[in-house]
């Protein structure tokens, strides 16, 4: 038990005698939070300018316009005689999509001939390409409803009777967990725990990678050597997410309808097992430059991997399989059932079961290399001595 203590009061003798470290504990993620909150802070992308070829003129025309221009996602910033024009403004990033209306719309629909009102959209961002298609259809969705439901009524057919054939079957829609679709509730949680689980990395790489270099042996036990130096960590890991959740979510009014104390205990398992992960490869390496660049090759693609944006059924099964031993894959899955859906334990149990067996595979594997190494420099010390 005295070494178990030596060591924890080593590790934090070393992170508050070095200024890498206090600077990586105490301000980086911090900074992190506050700079990804930012940037989708507003949720929603509002206002996108846009640009108008008017070719007919019509009163039919300049209510396309208007209601393209009253719309929260569209500022109509340009009119424009032109269709080239839509090109040049799009390359310059002045405008998101532009809507062309060909001369003789009104007259066509007045002749109850097709008229077709043209898009030409920026699809180099998907989320506002995305955006502009489905706005922009059900903009041209409502006025075609109108403009049926005036010419059945010229007809002498009844408001109800109009609705009921212009549309025979109606949908009624429930949005379940994120009904306004807010980006920042959906993305921004699931930025701010990857950028955790890289620092957890960081952790384990670095402290173990440190006694490493030194070729010195360890101790005569490995296991309460580990312990000592995950117990510094984890208890700093759980500081963070306890701010996360009481600070930061609700300053960046993100709803979080789950148990917060259920979504600790399986961020605590998340800590455990990603700071053991990053323990892992310096542990099979010997070397904290070849451990970091693992923690990189690692860390950096955890979040797309994760599944958190697109799902893991839909990748190759290499991809998938590999996401299955990143920690933050099972913890990002559990977690959004807790802060978004409000699920039960038993919907979360599976994933932290996921957990516990990353965990300790991570463990004894970390501690068997260790042991390996702490006989080799045991072994290398009697043939100088001898």
């Amino acid at each position: 038990m005295s070494y178990l203590i030596d060591v924890i009061i080593k590790e934090l003798k070393h992170i508050f005698t070095s200024k890498y470290y206090l600077f990586l504990i105490c301000l980086w993620p911090f900074i992190d939070f506050i700079f990804l909150g930012g940037i989708y802070y507003y949720g929603n992308v509002q206002n996108m300018p846009i640009a108008v070829i008017d070719k007919d003129h019509s009163k039919i025309s300049r209510t396309v316009s208007r209601f393209f221009d009253t719309s929260y996602a569209f500022d109509v910033k340009y009119k424009l005689d032109d269709v080239e024009d839509f090109r040049y403004l799009i390359a310059e990033n002045k405008i998101y999509m532009g809507v062309y209306i060909p001369k003789d719309t009104q007259k066509n629909i007045k002749k109850s001939l097709p008229a077709e009102i043209s898009f030409y959209i920026d699809g180099s961002n998907y989320l506002t390409a995305n955006l502009s298609e489905i706005e922009g259809a059900n903009i041209l969705g409502t006025i075609n409803a109108g403009l049926k439901n005036t010419m059945m009524k010229k007809k002498g057919i009844q408001s109800k009777q109009a609705k009921a054939m212009m549309l025979p079957i109606q949908n009624d829609t429930s949005k379940l967990f994120n009904p306004t679709y807010h980006y920042g509730y959906f993305l921004t949680p699931g930025l701010w725990i990857s950028i955790l689980g890289q620092l957890f990395l960081i952790f384990g790489t670095l402290t173990i990678g440190r006694e490493l270099e030194r070729k010195e042996k360890i101790s005569n036990s490995v296991f309460l050597f580990i312990l000592g130096k995950l117990l510094v960590y984890t208890v700093i890991s759980v500081i963070y997410f306890e701010i996360l959740f009481r600070a930061f979510f609700p300053a960046f009014q993100i709803p979080f309808d789950g148990n917060t104390s259920g979504a600790i205990i399986l961020s605590v398992l998340f800590i455990i097992s990603t700071i053991l992960l990053g323990m892992l490869m310096p542990a099979v390496t010997g070397n904290r430059l070849d451990a970091l660049k693992g923690c990189l090759l690692i860390g950096a693609p955890a979040f797309l991997l994760s599944g958190y944006t697109w799902p893991l059924e839909q990748m190759p099964i290499l991809m998938s399989t590999i996401a299955k031993f990143i920690p933050l894959s099972a913890y990002l899955e559990g977690f959004r059932k807790i802060f978004q859906q409000n699920m039960q334990p038993e919907y979360i149990i599976p994933f932290a079961k996921i957990l516990i067996t990353l965990l300790i595979l991570y463990f004894l594997i970390t501690y068997i290399f260790l042991r390996i190494r702490n006989k080799t420099i045991k072994n290398n010390g009697k043939q100088v001595n001898g």
